[in-house]
């Protein structure tokens, strides 16, 4: 694949930014609210640690990536980069950095550190949550203060979209960090629009970045994060007209909240990924696909979604793709091997894999003992997923297991997610992009998941692997033949269909609420500028980029 983005068109998409939030006219100052039902919040400004693990504004406003890929549309914005081109044989990626940029101490950025970053990564490998150099990338070097050339061992052409997000960092403060790791980074310096000015685990504030290299922008003076118990509280205090933007589920959005005022209260759900229902492979009685595939023929998807959701999403394809990718990525005879919602087929099929009951209605494992309650992990007062979790747990009693519903605040909650402490796990899936292949390349290539129980699993929270989907996987990486490409997504679709290593719940939308009370410029349906992501992702700089006061 030969690819270029010139120039003049990353001007182009930066002028579209530029005149997204009408530019001229545009108020300046104001700060802007965002709430999450988060609980506390972490001091810890490290850009390489997973999210949630670092304070919420890290990606959003501090760090800054090469570019900006829209996972909605696939569109690319430049950020630190302007330009890139791959070589005639794949094996060459040349990036030309951005010119004039200052990071937010006052020194002045440059292609060297770009490859500082990618060879510190390299350096440390556990700070390569996308790992990038366990893609066949060999090498990242400078030929000049703005290029960066990365060379490859093998083809890998998907490796852009991770390749362009990963935060550089500054080389004259990184250089002195031994253990990155460890690193709290209380007093990050970034290239972004804002910089940390306060910080309490309930609230934290940025300021404006004086010294950002995109002029004029931002237009607000300030993002105030707070973090609050639950979606309720979150729910009530947009109401009142005390937030101004928040990424949370609401029940029922159109009346609970949209309709209580619908001059100035607006949400905007794209959808762009899958709920998953998490199965710890590595635990029995989940290391058993004949389990795991019961489990899911006993689960009233359609419920969920109609409760979870009243309506607004649909039970989720059985592959996990999302319904935009289904019709072009798989083969409609993939159908035929697609569970459905049936009962009586789950008991069927435990009864083949040497389960039984007692006379209670006890499921009796293939050793006679009755299962132990299996958990549910959700986040504490996540109201969806708390429904979907007690759908599932009334699901599964109906073919005698036993289940509890485990609430946990996001720390812990994705730490059980990451260390495989958990039985099953509701939540997102962890790779989205413009393909199927980035859901499935984070959800079971092997360098995301763990090697026993206690390690970390970066994105591989089933601790799933087999080797027909690390073929395919890498098949796909070696081709730009669409042909070819389609095949490997098939094969893998395949197996996750017999195998059933996870259980696509329902649709996942992005959650974007906000206000328009005080300001305006927000992303919507008519003009989707970023994917509607949320107050703590990469794409959320666009959204603090152009709002501005009315």
């Amino acid at each position: 694949m030969r690819r270029w983005i010139t120039l003049a068109v990353a001007l182009t998409l930066v002028g579209v930014v530029a005149t997204g939030g009408l530019a001229q006219e545009a108020k300046r100052g104001g700060t802007l609210q965002v709430v999450m039902p988060w609980g506390t919040m972490v001091y810890n400004g490290n850009p390489f640690l997973p999210g949630g693990q670092n304070m919420p504004a890290t990606m959003a406003t501090i760090y800054e990536g090469l570019y900006y890929i829209n996972e909605t549309n696939g569109q690319e914005r430049p950020r630190l980069g302007v330009s890139y081109q791959w070589s005639a044989d794949n094996l060459r990626l040349t990036v030309k950095t951005r010119q004039g940029v200052l990071w937010s101490d006052g020194k002045p950025f440059s292609a060297k550190d770009v490859a500082f970053t990618f060879n510190y990564i390299k350096q440390h490998p556990a700070a390569d949550l996308a790992a990038v150099w366990k893609g066949g990338l060999e090498r990242v070097e400078t030929t000049d203060d703005h290029t960066v050339v990365f060379t490859f061992s093998s083809p890998n052409t998907p490796l852009w979209y991770y390749l362009a997000m990963v935060p550089i960092v500054p080389e004259h403060v990184w250089s002195k960090v031994d253990d990155p790791m460890s690193f709290t980074n209380r007093e990050p310096v970034g290239t972004g629009p804002f910089v940390l000015k306060s910080f309490t685990p309930q609230s934290m504030t940025v300021v404006r970045n004086p010294r950002y290299w995109m002029e004029g922008r931002p237009y607000i003076d300030a993002i105030t994060y707070r973090a609050v118990d639950s979606n309720t509280t979150v729910l009530l205090m947009m109401l009142r007209n005390e937030a101004d933007v928040t990424y949370t589920f609401f029940p029922d959005p159109a009346k609970s909240f949209a309709a209580r005022d619908p001059a100035v209260h607006k949400f905007w759900w794209p959808v762009n990924n899958t709920n998953i229902l998490y199965l710890n492979t590595a635990k029995e009685p989940f290391n058993d696909s004949r389990f795991r595939k019961a489990v899911a023929m006993a689960l009233d998807r359609q419920a969920m979604a109609e409760r979870a959701y009243y309506g607004v999403v649909k039970p989720a394809h059985p592959t996990g793709i999302v319904p935009g990718q289904v019709g072009q990525w798989i083969d409609p005879s993939l159908e035929k091997q697609a569970f459905q919602y049936d009962p009586a087929g789950a008991r069927q099929l435990l009864q083949q894999a040497g389960f039984r009951w007692n006379s209670a209605g006890d499921l009796l494992g293939p050793d006679g003992k009755k299962l132990p309650a299996l958990r549910i992990l959700v986040g504490s007062g996540w109201t969806d997923f708390i429904t979907m979790a007690q759908i599932i747990s009334q699901n599964l009693a109906a073919i005698g297991i036993e289940t509890v519903i485990d609430q946990q605040p996001w720390n812990s909650y994705i730490t059980s997610l990451m260390s495989g402490t958990y039985d099953m796990a509701i939540s997102w899936g962890s790779g989205t992009g413009p393909t199927p292949y980035y859901l499935y390349y984070m959800e079971f290539s092997p360098e995301f998941s763990g090697a026993k129980i206690g390690d970390t699993a970066t994105s591989n929270w089933a601790r799933f692997t087999d080797p027909a989907i690390t073929e395919a996987l890498a098949r796909y990486r070696r081709t730009s033949d669409r042909s070819q490409q389609k095949q490997a997504i098939e094969t893998i679709a395949g197996i996750v269909l017999d195998k059933v290593p996870f259980i696509p719940l329902t649709e996942r939308t992005n959650f974007l609420d906000y206000n328009e009370s005080r300001f305006t410029g927000w992303p919507s349906a008519d003009d989707p500028y970023n994917g509607g992501d949320p107050p703590d992702g990469i794409g959320a700089v666009w959204m603090f980029l152009n709002v501005h006061l009315k």
